[in-house]
């Protein structure tokens, strides 16, 4: 499990003042940990992201920087239960379509970059499994980031990015 100095429910962006008060309160584990998995798991999903890992150790295990194809994307990153990502796609088509009224910077950074603004999180299905996991998709389970996976697969579905681009992903490892 993340231990529970990284648990902090006021500071969501990197940006923020808070942002920098919690960097300096979890002490070497801002030196250690991937910012964007302390500011998407640790900061938005602490408490999901315990009851579904519970034998998760952040001293133990590894968080990574990959890259990973729109293709691999869509044909391998899985949601609860093994579901596609793409219950968001409305959002992606609304927009193209010029009749969304959301203002929605992460959808309008990918849309306009072709790729995320910060690294969604994966774990390998059958690694996922030890750490206590239930419900896992796979091959790849995404622990965060259903907005932005499922804009860059609906992105790919349009021929918007091609099969071969690549993004950056976290993912955790033994």
């Amino acid at each position: 499990m993340l231990p529970s100095i990284l648990k902090k429910s006021d500071t969501r962006y990197q940006g923020d003042l808070n942002w920098e008060s919690y960097l300096i309160q979890v002490g070497d584990f801002a030196e250690t940990i991937d910012r964007d998995f302390l500011s998407s798991i640790c900061l938005e999903h602490f408490d999901r992201f315990n009851r579904c890992f519970p034998e998760f150790d952040i001293n133990k295990h590894r968080v990574e920087r990959v890259s990973f194809t729109a293709e691999q994307i869509y044909s391998e990153v899985r949601y609860d239960d093994n579901k596609p990502l793409d219950f968001w796609y409305f959002q992606v088509d609304d927009y193209l379509n010029g009749t969304s009224s959301l203002t929605y910077p992460p959808l309008e950074y990918c849309l306009k970059n072709r790729t995320w603004s910060f690294s969604p999180v994966v774990i390998d299905h059958a690694f996922g499994w030890e750490l206590g996991g239930c419900r896992l998709g796979h091959p790849y389970h995404l622990i965060e980031g259903t907005h932005r996976v499922s804009f860059i697969n609906r992105l790919l579905e349009l021929n918007i990015i091609d099969a071969s681009s690549t993004h950056e992903m976290l993912i955790i490892r033994p």
